[in-house]
């Protein structure tokens, strides 16, 4: 395991999922949106899982898109979470005020229930959406 200047992720964790990149492709990510997700991992106060961080251009969610996303540019992560954790974990997120996108996905399989969180500065930010 890639060790990580985060103390509850690892490169590993982080890297694209497309099943070409190695491990190491979590070191694409963005250190200003790690540290951030560390200080809320240790607000939140319980363990969360990190579902989609950095995404290259070959995998699926990225190819079909017409311009990099956040993912791509390592400025997201999408976090496995729901019921009163994932209410929690919003709360906390908001309250640091430093993620500029929020998508929140809570409908459907219960263990397959995200947050996404960003801090891309395009567009109009901040924003928040749902799936």
């Amino acid at each position: 395991m890639s060790l990580s200047p985060w103390p509850n992720f690892s490169y590993q964790e982080l890297a694209c999922k497309c099943g070409q990149c190695s491990a190491d492709s979590g070191r694409q990510i963005s250190p200003e949106l790690m540290s951030q997700v560390q200080i809320l991992r240790d607000s939140c106060g319980f363990p969360f899982e990190i579902s989609s961080a950095y995404r290259c251009q070959n995998h699926p969610a990225e190819a079909r898109k017409s311009t990099p996303g956040s993912h791509n540019k390592g400025l997201a992560v999408d976090i496995l979470v729901n019921g009163y954790q994932a209410h929690h974990l919003l709360t906390e997120a908001l309250k640091l005020g430093t993620f500029t996108g929020i998508g929140i996905s809570q409908k459907g399989d219960y263990h397959r229930r995200f947050i996404h969180l960003d801090i891309s500065r395009a567009g109009n930010r901040p924003w928040v959406w749902s799936y």
